[in-house]
């Protein structure tokens, strides 16, 4: 049975063998115990097989002895490969010299990931980490003991209920959980919620106090919504007044466009860098001189070797950069209008704030002149306009506001 480890230590070469009594050297050879495979007919009087190498030298007196004649074609085995090897003694060092380097460099922590934070800062938990040695840097073996780091991190951020410690390669994970503390509402004092603009009530939803107003009246900027007081003429008692007040508000919006409109476009060229990525380091290989177009668009594309949780210190980047040229045109009245009430209803909003929303618009006038078109457009907004305003004394019985 062939063992082809065996062959492979041992060494073996391929030979072809001329003569016209090949199968007598086989059989001679089988009778002293030489191993011979993959044994074919390449010729008429030509042959071609296996030997190992010690075997090979016992072969020679049956060659002698059967008039054949043997040629060596090709060399295969450890002591071969350990021959070349010998003789090209500087790559083999400047392998060797590769791994010894890149062990080296797996050693030492190359980055710190924080996870799990939701109100501490993850560059607290850097800072804090690299007091106890967690840092780019640092050598793996000087390190402490994964429970040891975590109770010395945990005593720096009190906040924490557990820190995981996990060395993944030449990268440090820090898997955080915070301490979860109920949030208690801010005490708030008496208090009205009154407009804070002029506005048409669209809806009122009174949750603690007494609402002033209805829906569709008109209320003046500073005008009390919901009274923070409640009870009758002989009880009263100040509460701190809740609840939501919608209306409609109104404005007016200027907006310029110019006609002549700036686009960029890709031009089909494109720059690759290649870059080498030694920890958190990034070497320049290809080109050699630093490149770049006038106009472009970047990215780039990393990748960093991992097995088995060991992440490689060493890594490669690539930067593509894709050329972009400007391009001109020029836009109808018609398209600047619809622009520029795009750039309009996007500011009333910012404006108007949260849960707002435009119930109806109307352009008042267009106006084109020196390469601009101008437009004024009127805005009807449906908006929270409640505000809080502090209640310093016992007032009067609010009066009762008549509808518009």
């Amino acid at each position: 049975m062939r063992n082809g480890l065996r062959e492979w230590v041992d060494g073996h070469i391929t030979i072809t063998v001329r003569g016209k009594r090949f199968e007598r050297l086989l059989n001679m050879a089988v009778r002293d115990g030489i191993r011979i495979w993959n044994i074919r007919r390449v010729g008429l009087e030509v042959s071609r097989c296996d030997i190992l190498i010690r075997d090979y030298f016992r072969l020679r007196p049956l060659l002698k002895e059967t008039g054949c004649r043997s040629h060596v074609e090709r060399r295969d085995g450890l002591p071969f490969w350990l021959l070349r090897l010998r003789r090209r003694s500087g790559l083999a060092i400047g392998a060797a010299l590769f791994f010894i380097g890149l062990y080296m460099l797996s050693t030492f922590v190359w980055s710190v990931e924080v996870t799990g934070t939701k109100m501490i800062d993850p560059q607290r938990v850097i800072r804090a980490a690299a007091q106890i040695g967690i840092k780019e840097g640092a050598w793996k073996v000087k390190l402490k003991e994964p429970l040891l780091l975590q109770k010395e991190l945990m005593s720096l951020l009190p906040e924490t209920t557990w820190i995981g410690i996990e060395m993944s390669g030449t990268k440090v994970k820090l898997q955080v959980v915070e301490k979860d503390e109920p949030t208690l509402p801010l005490p708030t004092g008496p208090r009205h919620l009154v407009a804070k603009k002029r506005a048409v009530i669209h809806k009122i939803l009174p949750e603690v106090g007494r609402s002033q107003v209805t829906n569709n009246q008109v209320v003046e900027k500073g005008q009390v919504l919901i009274s923070g007081i409640i009870g009758n003429e002989t009880r009263q008692q100040a509460v701190s007044a809740r609840g939501k007040v919608q209306g409609e508000v109104w404005y007016i919006s200027n907006t310029s466009v110019p006609l002549n409109q700036t686009h960029y476009q890709l031009t089909g060229e494109k720059l690759q860098q290649q870059y080498l990525l030694v920890g958190p380091y990034a070497v320049q290989l290809w080109p050699f001189k630093k490149q770049s177009f006038a106009l472009a668009e970047s990215s780039e594309e990393r990748f960093v070797p991992s097995y088995a949780g060991f992440t490689s210190p060493l890594g490669w980047k690539t930067v593509t950069q894709l050329e972009t040229e400007p391009i001109s045109k020029q836009m109808t009245v018609e398209e600047a209008t619809e622009l520029a009430k795009k750039f309009a209803r996007e500011d009333i909003l910012q404006k108007a704030g949260a849960d707002a929303f435009i119930q109806d618009e109307k352009v008042l006038h267009v106006t084109s002149e020196n390469g601009k078109v101008y437009v004024s457009i009127h805005f009807s907004v449906i908006e929270d306009i409640a505000v809080e305003q502090p209640l310093v004394g016992l007032p009067q019985a609010p009066a009762n506001n008549g509808n518009p």
